[in-house]
């Protein structure tokens, strides 16, 4: 039986009426962003900074913050609430930025907070509903669902 290959390299989420063996554990870095958990391949985390002014430049794409300077790369910040749909946020002084890597550039995500890593184990998985490309999969942890983000239709 063939699988769905997902995003995130590091595991595969087995397609419907699949061998359920086919899912691998992985790790994911979770951040918040309202009340929500989102999750990133932890493979793609750059590094977590502190939020900082970004400059703004024209014609940027919908959610974004500007760019940093970090290390003397330019980074384009992008409010991960404004990418997901859900508006933005006015907590910038609060919030973090996750640096992740993405198709060979680095984005910036501001985010409320980052939680922790989670290890994920294959029965963790679940399959996101098919109109939700932004999701790559959902992870069941303890009395809450974490939203693995897929990076690659987020910024295409």
């Amino acid at each position: 039986m063939g699988t769905t290959a997902l995003a995130l390299d590091e595991y595969e989420v087995a397609a419907p009426g699949a061998d359920a063996s086919l899912k691998r554990a992985s790790q994911f870095v979770t951040c918040n962003v309202g009340d929500n958990a989102y999750g990133v391949d932890i493979i793609a985390v750059r590094e977590i900074r502190s939020w900082t002014p970004t400059t703004m430049l024209p014609d940027q794409d919908r959610g974004a913050r500007g760019v940093l300077d970090i290390r003397g790369d330019i980074v384009e910040v992008f409010d991960l609430s404004t990418v997901l749909g859900s508006g933005a946020h006015d907590k910038q002084a609060n919030q973090v930025v996750l640096v992740v890597a993405i198709g060979g550039r680095d984005v910036g995500l501001a985010v409320d907070s980052v939680s922790d890593i989670v290890d994920a184990d294959p029965g963790d998985f679940a399959e996101p509903p098919k109109t939700c490309n932004k999701v790559a999969a959902i992870v069941r942890q303890k009395d809450r669902l974490i939203s693995i983000l897929n990076l690659d239709v987020l910024f295409r």
